[in-house]
């Protein structure tokens, strides 16, 4: 389960790319995307019978999520991705728990152990090395679209760490990701109106398969995460990271014949220790009480 939550992960980012290249507006992929995530989530809470509350103060707490966890990081990857390896992009990407842990020391919801801070230091190695212009990409405007796209991992913390902190009383977590799903594509669906392409379904392409197939996996990869915590707990669900380092490479050169440089690999190198450090928890106490916020 582990193994293929990561590799899930890692191949989104060629699936995005598929259907960033398809001749589908940005607009268009955001929507259906999120529209097929929340029809799904939709489902499964009336199947499980726990519907998701909307008072005002869970409806701001899923606009919150659904600005930082969907629009503002699917907004920069579409933006960047077809300039750039999606191998690179899933390196940066999974840089995520890195700045979750700086903004939680930050804001005084974690700690900072010296294994920790070793951690950070081999993350900060590993982004110089990926920021090095031409290492990558070979273009001139390399440094342009690498670091918009860190603006993914940075909104990736914030969510992380608003979520933890204005965490709903009563609802789960299946309850929280069909509401934030909602909220994000009744904001798209309602941007779109005023925006919308017909183009962008009159005719099914592959773009469009990439798609159906980015909201199913979704919703599989939501199950498994929750799945994995609640057997093995967050500390234990964090290593999927490493394999969504390996396989968003691998998916790359598979599927677009990428290339990566021996600087590129050494920079996934230098991310999985430093994921493995930033991880790592100073006692069983710790980790017990993750799980059952997590939970």
């Amino acid at each position: 389960m582990l193994v293929l939550l990561g590799g899930s992960w890692g191949l989104y980012f060629s699936m995005l790319k598929v259907a960033a290249l398809s001749g589908i507006s940005y607009t268009g992929i955001l929507t259906l995307t999120t529209v097929g995530v929340a029809i799904g989530m939709s489902l499964i809470a009336l199947l499980r019978g726990r519907k998701p509350e909307f008072t005002l103060a869970h409806v701001v707490f899923y606009l919150v999520c659904a600005l930082t966890g969907y629009l503002v990081p699917m907004i920069a990857e579409l933006l960047v991705i077809a300039h750039m390896p999606a191998g690179v992009l899933a390196l940066i990407v999974s840089m995520a728990p890195l700045s979750t842990l700086l903004l939680a020391w930050r804001m005084r919801t974690d700690d900072v152990s010296p294994t920790r801070i070793a951690g950070i230091t081999l993350g900060a190695i590993a982004i110089f090395a990926i920021l090095l212009p031409d290492a990558h990409l070979g273009e001139a405007v390399a440094w342009h679209w690498l670091l918009l796209a860190l603006v993914v991992p940075v909104s990736y913390s914030l969510h992380h760490n608003f979520a933890s902190r204005s965490w709903p009383k009563g609802s789960d977590s299946y309850q929280v990701a069909c509401g934030e799903a909602i909220i994000a594509a009744i904001l798209l669906l309602t941007f779109s109106s005023f925006n919308w392409q017909w183009q962008d379904i009159q005719a099914w392409n592959r773009g469009h398969s990439a798609i159906l197939f980015m909201a199913s996996i979704s919703l599989i990869d939501i199950w498994i995460y929750f799945e994995l915590i609640r057997i093995k707990g967050p500390v234990y669900t964090s290593h999927a990271n490493y394999f969504m380092v390996i396989s968003g490479v691998l998916w790359g050169m598979v599927m677009f014949a990428e290339r990566p440089s021996p600087l590129m690999w050494m920079s996934a190198v230098l991310l999985i220790a430093s994921l493995y450090l930033v991880g790592r928890k100073s006692n069983a106490k710790q980790e017990s009480c993750a799980r059952e916020n997590q939970v």
